[in-house]
């Protein structure tokens, strides 16, 4: 036995222990309660009172929140028209690309599998339309601060007739003070448990409570649940490629990528969105910390001392480091004492304070301990402190973007803070679509399933039977290494398969039991994804204001949208069909040496644009009228006009450049001796074609090479503009003929992201103070997204012209040149190989470069700047097709002689650049003493509609269509295929309507 004293001695260890585990649990739940106020002060105090001190905050706020919303989806029209651009251009590529004996190859050898692809690529437009619509959604939601999240909160479950559940006006954003909740008696309690204060709820059900609970619960946490899966799938990603290039790794999304521009803004994204939500998590439960530390278990200590020793400390150290150290693209910096890479400190950090808030709110929202937490239906029914916590949620959503702003203008500049802004302006709304999207539907399934853990299981299945049936989809059609092409089809099976297990129950239940069909309908769940503004006595009041002009800004653009596709399908069809016929005009442009005088030269542009280049002693045609403009060349000596005069490049003036380039849209033919006109127009030099187009029908272009020296001489022409033997290469590209379709086809492809940039620019002002790299960042983007999904916008004609300039020696003195949209071709060309390029009255490649590079990965060799270095533009004052872009490089700008009819084209032609560059620059070869152009447009108009005509009956004949009844029996087995999976889709309503109809009901047959 033990003695007195040691029995004495035991029992004062336990209680020291007792009273040491007391006193250190009181430490630290007055610690957390301290540092629960800081927080408190940080999140709501210091906001609030800017918020009430700044005049009409609330609305300055709102109207911020909408704009940004509606920025982003702007620039998701951006990305629809892009894709349906190129699906359109595909689709039609292959059911107008008719085999000789009048078969489409591709939907004959395998229909089934055709149709598989058609689906997979509807998958994607549809999700995207969708996702856009609940962005639409969200975006209003978020302006009149969450009415559907607050009726949800407050207990509605369906909508009456007057946008209130089940009609009664007291669970309504805005209760009327008849229907508000009395004052408790004086000395009352003031914890309350999650019924008390809902506004009369005496009527109820015990069920219906229950289920009113479970979507207060759902509500509660299920944006902190989407958070923590998020970041834990982004720190997985990240531990996964950190040092890979390949698959999911690789740097076409490199959303994983610890280093990359997507990777960072994401990872501030998910950091801005748990901080409002936890700022609004806490708003809601404002005594959470007692809460906490009330609350009994090893599972809630675990929680506070993880909070206390870890997150905090940890937190707070790195977020210093982030404001005074910030870390661009490309860059490693290490943190926490040097022991962690920043990358993987925030990923941790922001993954951790997620499941943190996870955890608390399972801890909080227990039945025992929700009565100390604060948490009051009254003040999610109170409408000032409700607009108060939205008004903090959108304050801190411009608080940070505004540090994240002015510390990337510090430290990068302002074109690269710009950058991360539209980035993150980008990737916010669409994890709060997200975020708001899953939310509702778990609400949806808690209303139609009466279970929780059966529903959950059969929703888990699905989706991974989905999952499993998209990769299999993908595999077949030859795409099953695109993870985002299976993500759009997984999504899209996903909600097909609800939908019909919906529609096919619905039947069912109508087959089985006619007679209770409507009173089924009636006792279904009628869950809205938002309040509708139409029938809400609240949000009806600006409803007719800043709404509807959204709706009519949206048609609008919409309205752009379809009337692009459709003149870009039609101009593909046409092309095709006139390439299929042959209907081209054999000369567009032609010449000949003037009957008026020895040494002159007369080039013809359809009929319409007449040059004559005389030299000494020709003889002057007679005036051909008002459209005839004839004037000496500028003699030598004499001061020139223009800053660019007398410069050459590689031993050219601009004058021989848009010379060659008329030569160009000339096909090298015995009838045009092309030999011969380039003697007449280069005298001096010896200029000879050395390469021809490959594939006929196509980009016409050519190769001279330039030779300063004649042959035999060793010494350059007195009036040559080198002063030794050189020889250069010239590529000449033609710009848009007229007469063949497939060029405006062209034009349209080349400068959509441009045009439609600039249409957004109207609607959005933010867009015009992009800097190029901006622009360009947003473009690239497009088109990466548009390569993961094996849409590879990379058919242009200068694609044989890229890949022969490409085989050129480095060393090879090289210039590539043209006008209008061969002018465009030089320069895209040009800096996608490092070439020098001379464009001739060009669109411009400003901003419609950075798709260019994308598709030929040109951005890593660092040619971001090559439209810079090597370009040199010559553009006209009054020729609006220079319009559709920007312009890069030397750009010099001249007047045009031809305003008045600048509307048809007349300051666009190079004929009359070449006159005008004569004239005001002079020929510094003496080859030309005069020179005359001539444009009548109207002389032309009668042949050009002749030959519409023709094309139209040749169309016609040759079409398609007339062959269409020739399709075998594959094409009508898929047929019905399609025919049987729409009515599993939409389930069988003339079945349907007959059994309401004619089949009697149970109690008709009894």
């Amino acid at each position: 036995n033990p003695s007195p004293l040691a029995r004495l001695g035991s029992v004062a260890t336990a209680l020291a222990t007792v009273g040491a585990g007391i006193m250190l649990e009181r430490a630290l739940s007055v610690l957390l309660r301290w540092q629960a106020r800081c927080l408190w002060a940080l999140a709501h105090g210091a906001p609030g009172l800017f918020c009430r001190t700044v005049p009409h905050a609330q609305t300055g706020f709102s109207l911020g929140s909408l704009y940004l919303f509606v920025q982003a989806l702007g620039l998701i029209w951006l990305f629809i028209v892009s894709l349906m651009a190129v699906i359109c251009v595909r689709l039609v590529t292959v059911v107008w690309d008719v085999a000789p004996e009048g078969k489409v190859p591709l939907l004959q050898e395998k229909p089934l599998r055709t149709i598989a692809l058609c689906y997979v690529y509807y998958s994607v437009v549809r999700i995207i339309s969708l996702f856009a619509r609940g962005m639409w959604t969200v975006a209003w939601e978020l302006f009149h601060n969450f009415p559907t999240l607050r009726r949800m909160l407050l207990g509605a479950s369906r909508h009456g007739p007057h946008g209130t559940p089940h009609g009664d006006p007291r669970c309504s954003p805005r209760a009327s003070p008849r229907a508000s909740p009395r004052p408790s008696p004086r000395g009352a309690p003031k914890q309350q448990s999650w019924s008390d204060a809902s506004p009369s709820d005496g009527g109820l059900s015990k069920a219906t409570e229950t289920r009113r609970q479970t979507r207060r619960h759902i509500v509660l946490v299920m944006p902190l649940l989407v958070l923590a899966c998020l970041n834990f799938v982004l720190l997985a990603g990240q531990i996964v490629c950190d040092g890979r290039a390949h698959a999911i790794c690789g740097p076409t999304l490199p959303l994983f990528q610890p280093t990359s521009h997507l990777n960072r803004a994401t990872r501030f994204v998910f950091f801005l969105s748990l901080v409002q939500w936890v700022q609004a998590w806490s708003g809601l439960f404002p005594h959470w910390a007692t809460a906490l530390s009330k609350s009994r278990g090893i599972f809630p200590r675990l929680v506070s001392f993880t909070l206390l020793v870890l997150l905090l400390p940890l937190s707070t150290l790195r977020l210093f480091g982030w404001l005074l150290q910030p870390a661009g693209s490309g860059v490693v910096r290490w943190t926490l004492g040097g022991l962690v890479r920043h990358h993987l400190a925030d990923s941790v950090l922001v993954t951790g304070w997620s499941w943190w808030s996870l955890f608390a709110a399972f801890v909080v929202m227990q039945p025992d301990v929700v009565r100390s937490s604060g948490f009051t239906l009254r003040s999610v029914n109170n409408e000032a402190r409700w607009a108060g916590l939205c008004t903090l949620f959108k304050y801190t959503l411009f608080f940070w973007m505004g540090v994240h702003l002015v510390r990337g203008c510090i430290a990068y500049g302002p074109a690269h803070a710009q950058s991360d802004l539209i980035t993150i302006s980008m990737l916010y709304p669409m994890l709060l679509c997200l975020i708001w999207t899953v939310t509702f539907i778990a609400v949806a399934l808690s209303g139609i399933f009466r279970g929780f853990k059966l529903p959950l299981l059969g929703f888990a299945s699905v989706l991974l039977a989905m999952l499993g049936l998209s990769a299999l989809l993908c595999s077949w059609i030859d795409r099953g290494e695109l993870p985002l092409l299976i993500t759009f089809t997984w999504l899209h099976l996903c909600r097909a398969s609800f939908r019909v297990a919906r529609r096919w129950g619905l039947w069912l239940q109508c087959m089985t039991s006619q007679g209770e069909v409507q009173d089924a309908n009636r006792n279904l769940p009628k869950i809205k994804f938002a309040v509708n503004p139409d029938s809400h006595r609240v949000l009806k009041q600006t409803y007719f204001v800043e709404r509807r002009l959204g709706r009519i800004a949206v048609r609008i653009l919409m309205l752009i949208c379809v009337s692009f596709l459709a003149i870009l399908s039609s101009m593909v069809v046409m092309a095709g069909v006139q390439q299929r016929s042959g209907l081209f005009w054999e000369d567009v442009v032609w010449w000949k040496s003037s009957q008026e005088g020895g040494g002159a030269v007369e080039i013809t542009n359809a009929g319409a644009s007449v040059l004559w280049l005389g030299s000494e002693g020709a003889t002057h045609p007679a005036s051909s009228g008002p459209g005839s403009t004839s004037t000496a060349v500028l003699p030598p000596g004499e001061a020139t006009h223009y800053a660019v005069c007398g410069h050459t490049w590689s031993g050219l003036q601009l004058v021989d450049y848009a010379l060659l380039s008329t030569v160009s849209y000339m096909n090298p033919t015995e009838k045009n001796n092309l030999p011969r006109l380039l003697e007449l127009l280069f005298p001096h030099l010896d200029v000879s074609i050395q390469s021809l187009p490959t594939v006929q029908l196509q980009r016409r272009w050519l190769e001279f090479k330039v030779n300063f020296c004649k042959p035999g001489e060793t010494q350059p022409h007195p009036n040559s503009t080198s002063s030794r033997c050189r020889t250069v290469t010239v590529v000449a590209v033609s710009g848009t003929d007229i007469t063949r379709i497939a060029d405006y086809a062209e034009n349209v492809r080349m400068w959509t992201e441009p045009v439609s940039l600039q249409i957004l620019a109207t609607v959005f002002p933010t867009v015009r103070i992009w800097p190029r790299d901006c622009a360009a960042m947003v473009i690239k983007a497009i088109h990466h997204i548009l390569s993961s999904l094996a849409l590879d916008d990379d058919q242009w004609h200068y694609r044989e012209i890229l890949d022969h300039v490409r085989r050129m020696p480095k060393d090879q003195e090289v210039v590539l040149t043209g006008h209008s949209l061969g002018g465009g071709i030089a320069l895209v060309v040009g800096a996608l190989t490092g070439r020098l390029a001379v464009a001739l009255q060009p669109p411009g490649v400003y901003h419609s470069l950075a798709k260019h590079q994308a598709q030929q990965r040109s951005w890593l060799d660092g040619n971001n700047v090559a439209v810079h270095k090597k370009s040199v533009s010559l553009v006209f004052e009054g020729d609006w097709i220079q319009n559709f872009d920007g312009h890069g490089g030397l750009v010099q700008t001249m007047l045009c002689d031809q305003t008045d009819k600048s509307i048809a084209v007349g300051c666009h032609l190079l004929e009359g650049a070449v006159c005008h560059l004569l004239r005001h620059c002079g020929d510094q070869a003496r080859r030309f003493t005069t020179c005359r152009h001539d444009y009548e447009p109207t002389s032309t108009a009668l042949g050009i509609a002749w030959s519409v005509w023709d094309f139209l009956v040749v169309s016609l004949k040759t079409s398609y269509l007339q062959g269409a009844s020739q399709l075998d029996q594959s094409v009508i087995y898929a047929g019905v295929a399609v025919s049987m999976l729409a009515v599993a889709r939409h389930g069988a309503p003339p079945v349907l309507q007959f059994s309401r109809s004619v089949l009697p009901s149970p109690r008709e047959r009894s």
